[in-house]
């Protein structure tokens, strides 16, 4: 679990009340304004020194400490402290607070501050559905009431109402306020942090919208949990800053990376601080991240747009990453061995998968195919209830992003695989589709695409002990029939360099790729001409080896496909 340790304390600052833009009140009314407003955070400061007060004591960090950010010190937990449940004199205080901040509500209806805080600590009383109504009521800014619209249904677990509120948020913000709400430099690997703060708010936004649609967690989701899981990060910053947090400190760029980072706590402790010798000391207090969490983000690499990548482009059980986020009902990610292939039909792209989940704690599983067109259009195909099967999904466009999930709630595991694509030119008279392995039946090859999805490969591990079938589509050959020269080459990838010097030292032999070439003659039908090949792996050692297959034909070529498979012992 991630945790957050205070490391100093200071006193927080009091923002005034009243909603931006609004007419100069009278002096009277003014006067009112005031003292409302002091009451209001009198109130709430002394709810979260009651809060304080009787929090649980702890055992204290020890030496862990895997990020410094200023005052605080962050590491990670996978399990979740065991705590006594809170204090009757908390939740009686904080019920109080709201009770005051209702009745000032009322009377400052424009107020942001006072809407906001309506709604976090109906959240913070874990009572999700009273925070939604509180949100309802919102007359504040209006871009501020559907912030804080989009707070509560991401925590109520209402992903498309969240995503919906904070897009009409950020739409009626002003460009300055966009700007600094959708900065996610905070969330970049230091090289492309530099980068990324160098640039304007315009110039950002291709890499913004890579960010958000490679660190999607569910591509099956209604919308991308994570970005809303960052705006609603962004509210309560905005509420922290203007208000006394548990900490007790004065509100910074550290407090606010850190939050924005690893997300707000959802239990809190004290420790008595080792460092001091005074008696009266303010204990430190930890805050405890939801847990499990787990690291999304793409590798760096994955931000420049022309990488491809499969699902060694995330390492989502990080313990070092850049930032972290616990998904809803998902307490483990595991994998799921999927193969997936694209072919043309007409303007459309058919995306198909042969997957396979192994784990064995599955139990009642939901698997869907689904494809990310660009970082806005999602789709997702029909739910299966199966751990090993396969599945089609027509595109209007190529992907650039696919997947399967198989989620099962019963034990929170979401098992997901990813490719990334590159993004398809188009422009060739000639092309392939992607290349889809399959059992070889005997000596008989796939005829059809149907077929070669009935025999497919889940994932990309093949044995070596029978041969493997490789069936593709060529795109654009003549009606009446067109020669070519095809080319299929098996090279090995994998070789350690301690290899590579013996092999330079001519003291191991060469990895001799096989090479399969041939003529085919044949003719199109509707643009599509289906071909497959059987071979004979049994004399290569084990290892990653490259697929390629190469298609020339006079005046063009060659037109490449290929795929990375792993040769093991049956």
């Amino acid at each position: 679990m991630p945790l957050t340790l205070l490391a100093m304390a200071f006193q927080l600052q009091t923002a005034s009340i009243g909603g931006p833009g609004a007419a100069r009140p009278s002096a009277t009314a003014e006067a009112d304004s005031a003292r409302d407003a002091r009451r209001a955070r009198d109130a709430q400061a002394g709810f979260e020194r009651t809060r304080r007060s009787n929090l649980p004591w702890e055992g204290g960090a020890g030496d862990r400490c895997q990020v410094r950010l200023g005052r605080f010190c962050w590491w990670y937990d996978e399990y979740a402290p065991t705590l006594p449940p809170e204090k009757e004199t908390i939740t009686e205080r904080r019920a109080q607070l709201l009770a005051a901040l209702d009745s000032l509500g009322r009377l400052h209806p424009g107020d942001d501050w006072l809407a906001g805080m309506r709604v976090h600590y109906r959240i913070d009383a874990r009572q999700p559905a009273l925070a939604d109504s509180a949100a309802r009521e919102c007359r504040a800014t209006r871009w501020w009431c559907d912030a804080l619209l989009g707070y509560v249904s991401h925590v109520r677990g209402d992903a498309a109402l969240a995503d919906s509120a904070f897009g009409a948020a950020l739409s009626a913000m002003s460009d300055s306020t966009r700007c600094s709400w959708t900065d996610i430099h905070t969330l970049l690997p230091n090289d492309a942090r530099e980068r990324y703060e160098e640039q304007s708010c315009a110039e950002r936004l291709p890499l913004e919208r890579r960010y958000w649609l490679l660190a999607r967690p569910r591509l099956a989701a209604p919308a991308n949990e994570w970005r809303s899981e960052f705006f609603t990060r962004r509210v309560q910053s905005w509420l922290a800053e203007r208000s006394r947090t548990p900490h007790n400190m004065s509100w910074g760029s550290d407090a606010e990376e850190l939050l924005l980072r690893y997300g707000w706590p959802v239990v809190w402790g004290r420790v008595q601080p080792s460092f001091s010798s005074t008696a009266a000391a303010e204990p430190s207090i930890i805050g405890h991240d939801p847990s499990p969490s787990f690291s999304f983000a793409p590798r760096e690499e994955l931000l420049d747009s022309l990488v491809e990548a499969n699902d060694d482009g995330w390492d989502l059980r990080s313990r070092y990453g850049e930032s972290r986020y616990a998904p809803r009902n998902v307490r483990r990610i595991a994998p799921v061995s999927v193969q997936l292939a694209r072919f043309r039909r007409g303007d459309a792209i058919l995306l198909a998968a042969a997957y396979a989940a192994s784990d064995d704690s599955l139990a009642r599983v939901t698997t869907r195919l689904a494809a990310m067109i660009d970082d806005t259009l999602t789709i997702v195909g029909e739910p299966d209830s199966i751990r090993r099967g396969t599945s089609t999904l027509l595109l209007s466009r190529p992907p650039r992003l696919a997947g399967v999930e198989v989620a099962d709630t019963t034990t929170g595991t979401l098992a997901r695989s990813r490719v990334l694509y590159r993004p398809d030119s188009g422009a060739a008279r000639l092309s392939l589709s992607d290349l889809l392995l399959y059992r070889a039946a005997g000596t008989e090859p796939a005829t059809e695409l149907d077929s070669a999805l009935l025999r497919a490969i889940p994932g990309d591990t093949v044995g070596r002990d029978r041969p493997v079938g490789i069936f593709w589509e060529t795109y654009g050959l003549s009606d009446a029939g067109e020669t070519v020269d095809v080319a299929v080459t098996v090279q090995r990838i994998d070789r350690s360099w301690f290899r590579s010097a013996r092999q330079a030292l001519h003291l191991a032999d060469e990895d001799t790729p096989l090479r399969v070439r041939w003529t085919d003659a044949r003719a199109s039908a509707a643009g599509i001409a289906p071909h497959a090949v059987s071979l004979d792996l049994t004399n290569l050692p084990g290892g990653r080896y490259r697929l390629t297959l190469a298609l020339t034909s006079p005046g063009i070529g060659p037109v490449v496909s290929s795929r990375v498979v792993e040769l093991r012992e049956p």
